[in-house]
């Protein structure tokens, strides 16, 4: 059987051998992009569950940045150097002569930070998503149009069999059967193509979507722990300038 279809592709004309190859490729994107789109989430995941492990309020931030951004690293670890980085910004705004932070009201201070560091995290959160998810269009692209490339391969060879049948003059199935069969090789070959596509698109998407609830737990983690840090953070700079100021008298 294998040997029959491996002839009837091998005869089978350059418009029919094109579809097929068109197919092929198809077929080999999809899975290639399966493939590394599984390590993407798996890792996202992985990272996420060793950094809701090591998250706590009273941790140590460089320690924290550390384990993070550095070690862990990837969506998780690029989401918590935004934060990390929105802190530092206003904290040094705290200082006297920096920014205007230092002039307005503690709670004014801490209403602002609390709206920022919500918005650059959220805005770090759904730019990580759309890079994971970027690519699984071309799944669902392969997944719609596979059958139709294989429906227009079964359509051409039918056609260029009622032809061949026309200028022979035969109607004998021995004549008609070899063209059929080898038109009806392009729908197998799309169905093929898109039946796997659709299955990886399926299980790529639930993923995803267990994922993006993951990291939208995560955010709010991150809001309460970069919280805590900036009330702890403030008062060691508010102490600070307090001393520098005893001193100074």
């Amino acid at each position: 059987m294998q040997e029959s279809v491996l002839d009837l592709i091998l005869r089978s004309g350059f418009f029919s051998k094109a579809i097929l190859l068109s197919l092929l490729l198809l077929s080999i994107a999809s899975w290639a992009l399966t493939l590394n789109k599984y390590w993407q989430l798996r890792a996202c995941s992985e990272g996420y569950l060793r950094a809701l492990n090591l998250l706590r309020p009273t941790a140590d931030l460089q320690l924290m940045y550390g384990k993070l951004a550095k070690e862990i690293g990837g969506a998780v670890g690029r989401i918590f150097e935004e934060g990390y980085l929105t802190l530092k910004s206003h904290l040094e705004g705290l200082m006297p002569g920096k920014t205007h932070l230092s002039e307005i009201s503690p709670e004014a201070a801490f209403n602002l930070f609390e709206k920022d560091v919500s918005l650059r995290l959220q805005t770090a959160t759904e730019s990580e998503l759309a890079t994971l998810a970027s690519g699984l269009s071309v799944l669902a692209t392969t997944v719609t149009i596979s059958p139709f490339i294989g429906l227009l391969g079964t359509v051409w060879g039918v056609m260029y069999t009622f032809l061949s049948i026309g200028l022979s003059g035969s109607t004998e199935l021995t004549v008609v059967a070899p063209g059929i069969a080898e038109a009806l090789i392009a729908t197998i070959a799309g169905l093929a193509v898109a039946i796997p596509a659709l299955a990886c698109n399926n299980f790529l998407a639930a993923r995803l979507a267990k994922l993006e609830d993951n990291l939208a737990r995560f955010n709010t983690e991150l809001n309460i722990y970069f919280t805590h840090n900036w009330q702890r953070e403030k008062t060691k700079i508010a102490n600070r300038l307090g001393n520098q100021r005893d001193a100074a008298r």
